[in-house]
């Protein structure tokens, strides 16, 4: 929980572990295992009703399979999470490999050339942004939305950050690019977040067959601002160790319209999460609103 993470964060260098199968890694894999039952004395309603709403077509034998695969991926995250103070660049490349990074680092080497990468709930999105973070041999600024408690988003934004990322507020994100004029070449985003009732920055697509909300900035971060755009496909492929494939959504210059853009990404994501099912967070209420 956030009090643990705080704990952990301040968890002084004598406590760093020879290997990640040593302790703390088992101490704090023990205790991300009892999260997923108190998730789902919450949430499990939550959880079925988004799987039999999202894959209709699978029968209900194997919508329970995937639950409890998610409730089994969800321990190992919270872990995972938990346990990366003690990794460093070298070991977390050792466990998160890009199979193309050529086609972001090909982008970045034109002239004038800008990236953005999309990611999602999906996987593990924190150990991917710590990656992207010294992957590409390029300053990273990412977007990220504050948590309510100021304790607590400090410890985030450290996490976040150990690798040389510079975090900006997503409603500050825009304006920052601007009075960079250019400066910024490498761009993450977050892109399956849902707006607020009252944001005059969200469009509706398509997402597993219903109408959902989704910011209109990274698209028009894409189309306006001159970054080709990319989904980070994140799963998993064996306990603490994940693959990313990057997929080009849109190339800079070719005139794309923001919605064209996020429209592209949501399909990709949809595929995606299709085939690593258990690994989306089901748990988020994102279809709270309906258009």
């Amino acid at each position: 929980d956030r009090a643990h993470l705080i704990q952990c964060e301040r968890a002084g260098p004598r406590n760093r572990p020879a290997r990640l199968d040593a302790d703390p890694w088992h101490r704090h894999a023990m205790g991300a295992a009892l999260l997923p039952h108190d998730l789902r004395q919450r949430r499990r309603e939550l959880v079925g009703r988004h799987l039999a709403r999202c894959l209709p077509e699978l029968d209900a034998s194997h919508r329970r399979d995937i639950e409890a695969g998610f409730y089994s991926h969800l321990g190992q995250l919270a872990a995972e999470v938990l346990a990366q103070r003690w990794l460093d660049p070298a070991a977390l490349a050792d466990r998160v490999r890009f199979e193309n990074p050529q086609l972001v680092r090909d982008c970045l080497d034109a002239t004038r050339g800008r990236a953005l990468i999309l990611s999602s709930h999906h996987a593990n999105w924190e150990w991917l942004l710590l990656r992207c973070s010294n992957e590409f041999n390029e300053p990273l600024t990412a977007a990220y939305k504050p948590t309510r408690r100021a304790s607590v988003d400090g410890v985030l934004r450290r996490m976040r950050e150990r690798f040389g990322c510079t975090m900006v507020k997503a409603g500050d994100l825009v304006p920052h690019l601007l009075e960079q004029r250019g400066k910024v070449r490498l761009l993450a985003m977050l892109a399956d977040q849902s707006p607020s009732a009252k944001s005059e920055q969200q469009t509706w697509l398509e997402f597993f067959g219903q109408q959902t909300s989704f910011f209109r900035g990274p698209g028009w971060i894409g189309a306006k601002l001159g970054y080709s755009v990319y989904l980070a496909a994140m799963h998993r492929e064996r306990r603490g160790h994940y693959v990313v494939r990057l997929i080009e959504l849109s190339r800079a210059g070719t005139r794309a319209e923001p919605d064209q853009i996020l429209s592209a990404y949501t399909q990709a994501l949809e595929q995606h999460v299709r085939q690593y099912p258990e690994m989306y967070f089901w748990a988020y209420n994102r279809w709270k609103r309906e258009k």
